[in-house]
């Protein structure tokens, strides 16, 4: 009976452990939400349960901030395109996956943003949860409001709510077409020297993987070197 029990408890573990669950939210091209989840970060997702040997799973979450709160509980395993910020790391370890992407800024119709400086007294659209480099995220002398998601900052930009948000040039051509109706601007101002070089996984300290952390940093490092999740 003994032999018995320990064997069922043995299997209750694997099975609890066989799948890789990560929490996504609205964020095209990167993660478009659905019943068949798509998108870059999807792809990325997909090949690192195949490296880990992990079936994946996803909790489709309304903001990234909610995913956030998912991974600091251990509810998900984890999130792709996390920045490795001093505060998230009491709950979450790293590893990056791809190089990080530029970063533009989108005005509305009739502002040209020319640099940094030119953010002063303007609103900016900040997708809530998300943070963008330090000297930004730090500036307490802007004026930034909190959106849900970069799909609204848009909205908020064509009712000239906003007078700026700052997207990535694949999202550029995600909403190109809105874009182009509300006649925006893409500004010339390059944000790369204030910014991470790579993307990142971020896993909850608490994930149910079953895997070392030092493991799965080796095994992402290897692979991302290689261009494994490209």
């Amino acid at each position: 009976m003994l032999l018995l029990l320990a064997l069922f408890f043995s299997f209750s573990a694997c099975a609890k452990n066989k799948d890789l669950l990560a929490c996504i939210d609205d964020h095209p091209p990167y993660q478009i939400l659905g019943d068949t989840p798509r998108g870059i970060h999807i792809s990325a997702l997909h090949k690192l349960a195949s490296l880990l040997e992990r079936d994946l799973k996803f909790l489709q979450s309304p903001n990234f901030a909610r995913c956030l709160v998912f991974l600091e509980r251990g509810e998900v395993d984890v999130i792709a395109a996390l920045n490795p910020l001093a505060e998230r790391k009491d709950f979450a370890f790293f590893a990056p996956f791809k190089p990080a992407d530029a970063l533009r800024v989108i005005s509305k119709d009739g502002l040209q943003i020319s640099s940094y400086y030119d953010f002063k007294d303007k609103i900016i659209g900040v997708s809530r949860g998300v943070r963008y480099f330090n000297r930004f995220d730090n500036d307490d002398d802007l004026q930034k409001i909190e959106i849900q998601n970069v799909r609204i900052g848009f909205s908020l930009l064509q009712k000239q709510r906003i007078d700026l948000i700052m997207v990535s040039p694949a999202m550029i051509t995600a909403f190109s077409d809105e874009i182009n109706a509300a006649n925006l601007k893409v500004s010339p101002i390059a944000l790369e020297e204030m910014r991470n070089k790579q993307t990142f996984f971020g896993f909850s300290k608490k994930n149910k993987l079953g895997i070392d952390e030092a493991e799965i940093q080796k095994k992402i490092s290897e692979a991302y070197k290689t261009g494994y999740f490209e």
